[in-house]
């Protein structure tokens, strides 16, 4: 027996792009019923003020709130997911970086253990939509936090392995390559024909190599500007095709500090509907400053300024929840519309997920109610409404 219907009024609603309202969503069974354009005189819930959203979408995120995805086991995964979700953040891509393929392979078949066994799924979680595999097809020239020993080529055994190994083909979503390693070009064709979303980074490539790996089925850019080959007028390699090339959804890490405000303006005014933002948070996010951690093989401390750092001072990870980037992002100066879309839609479309980041009939009941200042007030999963973090 179908649920009875819920219906959500707010004055302003995030709709293919544009801040627009008043307006209302019905929902039914998980899922969103029905778009009125007008609200129903006596609403089940009547937002007073502010903005409702799709849910946030973080396709690279590592890890949060003390625990590694990587690493993540049993009780780990309602303490991470319920606590995103409390931060607006209803879907993820858990992220591992680069290890060994053993363990590689062990992550990926605890993080679909954790998408399909209801044990995991506390109410109110985030929810599971695969892998982003962030490594081990990367640059050493470009590693950044990286282990560059544990760095190889994606042959065709490699990528035999991965295809197998990989618990459905539905869990991986997103594998970030270098395509100047040799045989890229062969396993960005191969992956993107089993219905993966190559993403180009840590990278040395030229435009020319970037180029290519466009041709051969790469359509998006991991976290842009970082660990890859500066823009330069006369070498424009991986950021100056990301932001031109139409074909090419770009990641950006929305922090401040990974990627300079003025940076982050850039990429929206040359590639905003292609804009992916994204935390690229790893463990110590939502932790203290000073809190220190084992991430990715090596020691990680955050800072004051919310940035996790390696010993010697390398980048590692923010140390921020996505709602927090859409903040700063607004802050920037950024339209809201263009942020919140670009935390929404454009990450589901880059994944092909349909029924995801937008309020649309069909879609996951996923939604956020934001209030002036851009804090997350209301928050919703499949219709069940969530307690916010504050």
């Amino acid at each position: 027996m179908s649920e009875r219907e819920v219906t959500i009024a707010a004055p302003r609603l995030l709709r293919d792009g544009r801040l627009t309202g008043p307006g209302a969503v019905a929902i039914a069974d998980g899922r969103i019923a029905r778009l009125l354009a007008k609200a129903p005189s006596s609403p089940d819930v009547l937002l007073p003020g502010g903005v409702l959203t799709p849910g946030l979408i973080d396709t690279q995120n590592n890890g949060a709130f003390g625990v590694d995805f990587a690493e993540a086991r049993g009780p780990d995964w309602p303490t991470v997911l319920g606590s995103l979700a409390r931060h607006g953040v209803t879907a993820v891509l858990p992220t591992v970086i680069t290890a060994p393929m053993p363990s590689i392979f062990a992550s990926m078949a605890r993080i679909e253990s954790a998408a399909t066994e209801a044990g995991h799924r506390c109410a109110g979680a985030a929810r599971i939509l695969g892998v982003h595999l962030e490594g081990p097809f990367i640059a050493e020239a470009r590693k950044g936090a990286h282990r560059a020993e544990w760095m190889q080529d994606p042959d065709p055994n490699a990528i035999d392995a991965l295809l197998m190994h990989a618990p459905t083909r539905r869990m991986l979503r997103i594998v970030t390559i270098a395509p100047e390693r040799a045989h890229a070009l062969a396993a960005i064709a191969r992956l993107a024909e089993a219905g993966v979303t190559v993403s180009i980074g840590h990278s040395n490539a030229t435009a020319a190599e970037m180029l290519a790996a466009a041709d051969a089925g790469a359509t998006m850019v991991t976290h842009l500007f970082n660990a890859m080959r500066p823009f330069g007028h006369r070498d424009p390699a991986v950021p100056g095709v990301a932001l031109t090339d139409s074909r090419l959804f770009v990641g950006l890490i929305v922090d401040g500090h990974h990627v300079d405000p003025i940076g982050c303006r850039l990429a929206f005014q040359a590639a905003g509907p292609r804009i992916v933002v994204v935390s690229d948070s790893i463990l110590i996010a939502g932790l203290p400053a000073g809190a220190e951690r084992r991430f990715g093989g090596g020691a990680v401390t955050i800072g004051s300024d919310g940035v996790g750092r390696r010993p010697d001072g390398t980048i590692a990870g923010a140390g921020i929840v996505l709602d927090e980037g859409v903040r700063r992002m607004i802050a920037a100066g950024i339209d809201p519309a263009q942020v919140l879309t670009a935390a929404t839609e454009t990450p589901a479309r880059a994944i092909r997920s349909t029924d995801l980041g937008r309020l649309s009939p069909g879609a996951h009941a996923d939604l956020v109610w934001w209030d002036e200042a851009w804090q997350p007030r209301r928050i919703w999963v499949s219709g069940k409404e969530v307690t916010p973090s504050g």
